[in-house]
C-alpha cells in the first residue's frame, strides 16, 4: 500500500510539472529523417563587391530533420560568409563548399565577384564606346535598374567594361566604353548579370570590335536581351565531388 501510494504521488508530481503555466509537453518520439540528397540549385553566383546573397538549398526528401550546412569559401579574400549569405569581397573568382551538417553530404557553387566600378586596368590603348538604349525582357533599363542589373563587356572572357547609367536632357542611357589592346577584330560577348541572383544571360550575337562609337545621345544604339538569350555559365562543370573545372561542352543550367 505505501507503495502503491508512493507511485499515484510520483504520477500526479510529474503531470502537474507537465502541466505547469498551462503548458502541455509532449516528447517527439519520431525517427530522425536522415539527408539522401543536398544540392545547390544554381552553379553560379554573381555578386558586386559589398554585396550579399543568401544561396539556396534544396534537401531531399523533403522533410529533413535539420538543414543545417557549413559553408567554405576556397578564398576569403575574395569572398566571405556571414551566416548563410555570401558577401563580395574583392574582384575575382571562388569556389564555395557547402556541406550538411547531416550525413555530410558535399557540393559547390562559382562566385564571381565583379567591381563596383570598372577603369581600363590593363591600360589598353583602344577603345570602343556605345550610347546605347537597353532592353531588358521588354523592360527598359533606367538609372534605377543599377542595382538590379549589370550589362559586362568581355572579350576572350577577359572583363573590358562595364556600362554606365546617364542622362541627357532627362533622358536615361546606357555609356558602355570597350578596351582593347587590338585597334580591331576581337569579339565583344556582352553579358547581363542578374545582380543579387545566381544567373548571367548573354546578349545574342557577338560583336566586332573596331575603335568606333556606335550610336549617338540623339539616337541610341539598341542593345537587346530578349526571350533568345541563353543562360551563361562560365563553361565549368562541377562534380560531385565539389570540384569543378573546364567543361567540354555547355552545360544547361537549372531555371529559376
Amino acid at each position: 500500500m505505501r507503495n502503491m501510494k508512493f507511485f499515484i504521488y510520483l504520477s500526479f508530481s510529474v503531470a502537474l510539472l507537465l502541466t505547469s503555466c498551462g503548458d502541455y509537453y509532449e516528447f517527439d518520439t519520431s525517427e530522425p529523417v536522415p539527408v539522401r540528397e543536398m544540392t545547390l540549385p544554381r552553379r553560379v553566383v554573381n555578386l558586386v563587391v559589398g554585396d550579399s546573397y543568401l544561396i539556396p538549398v534544396t534537401f531531399s526528401p523533403a522533410q529533413v530533420t535539420t538543414e543545417a550546412v557549413w559553408w567554405i569559401p576556397a578564398d576569403e579574400t575574395i569572398a566571405r560568409f556571414q551566416n548563410d549569405s555570401v558577401v563580395g569581397v574583392s574582384e575575382g573568382q571562388t569556389v564555395a563548399y557547402v556541406t550538411s551538417v547531416s550525413d555530410r553530404l558535399m557540393d559547390s557553387c562559382l562566385v564571381n565577384v565583379l567591381p563596383e566600378m570598372y577603369v581600363n586596368p590593363k591600360g589598353y590603348i583602344h577603345d570602343m564606346v556605345f550610347y546605347a538604349a537597353v532592353n531588358i525582357h521588354g523592360h527598359v533599363y533606367t538609372k534605377d535598374d543599377e542595382n538590379k542589373y549589370i550589362i559586362c563587356a568581355y572579350c576572350d572572357n577577359e572583363l573590358r567594361g562595364i556600362g554606365k547609367m546617364r542622362q541627357w536632357k532627362g533622358q536615361d542611357y546606357m555609356e558602355l566604353r570597350v578596351w582593347s589592346p587590338f585597334y580591331y577584330g576581337e569579339l565583344i560577348d556582352l553579358r547581363c548579370y542578374y545582380r543579387g541572383q545566381a544567373k548571367v544571360e548573354l546578349f545574342p550575337h557577338p560583336i566586332t570590335f573596331d575603335s568606333e562609337s556606335h550610336g549617338t545621345l540623339s539616337n541610341l544604339y539598341p542593345l537587346v536581351l530578349d526571350d533568345t538569350a541563353e543562360e551563361y555559365n562560365f563553361g565549368l562543370h562541377f562534380g560531385n565531388d565539389g570540384t569543378y573545372g573546364e567543361g567540354n561542352e555547355q552545360e544547361v543550367m537549372p531555371g529559376e
